[in-house]
């Protein structure tokens, strides 16, 4: 009985990857994000509607119910250390945990949401009304230490989201992220 299970299961999977392959992805993006643009006003209004994320926000929200993965950068030099350093400083809600000293391609971190991209850059750059909300993080710590970054994101079609988890930790295999765990 257990065989059976396990063999419709794998064939579904199977099917699964094989459409995806067929059709491919949605969309690519790419989103340069100055940490000199954070600033602390933003947390009384919504981000969404600031001048340097706005353009962002409005390409995010066409896919806003869509399936993603995406990637944080690093394009400006850093010190692995110093961010070690400063988010072992963070409350416990900011992932800190460093695979490496130095990230594959500069990757600063990798993940992935079923829906709602939006909302999750919005917590990842720190401007979530839920200041518990697990994140980046990015405007109480990138800041000061100057960091230029960008958001590379991979829109996927629905019916990925039950293998999706699957291609998070290949991506994170891959670029080998400065924090998080996969």
């Amino acid at each position: 009985m257990e065989q059976v299970f396990f063999r419709e299961t794998a064939d579904l999977y199977c099917a699964r990857f094989h459409h995806l392959a067929e059709i491919g992805i949605v969309k690519e993006m790419s989103f340069d994000i100055d940490s000199k643009d954070f600033d602390d006003k933003y947390r009384n209004h919504d981000i969404r509607d600031a001048e340097p994320f706005k353009q962002m926000f409005t390409q995010l929200s066409e896919v806003d119910e869509l399936p993603c993965l995406y990637r944080w950068e690093i394009t400006s030099p850093y010190n692995a250390d110093a961010i070690k350093e400063t988010l072992s400083q963070l409350p416990k809600y900011t992932p800190r945990i460093l695979k490496k000293a130095i990230a594959k391609d500069n990757t600063l971190y990798v993940g992935k949401v079923q829906a709602h991209i939006v909302g999750r850059v919005i917590q990842h750059l720190g401007y979530h009304l839920n200041q518990a909300s697990h994140g980046l993080q990015l405007n109480d710590w990138a800041k000061p230490m100057n960091l230029t970054l960008k958001l590379h994101i991979i829109v996927l079609p629905y019916d990925v989201i039950p293998v999706e988890e699957i291609f998070e930790t290949e991506l994170a295999r891959k670029y080998e992220p400065l924090i998080g765990i996969h």
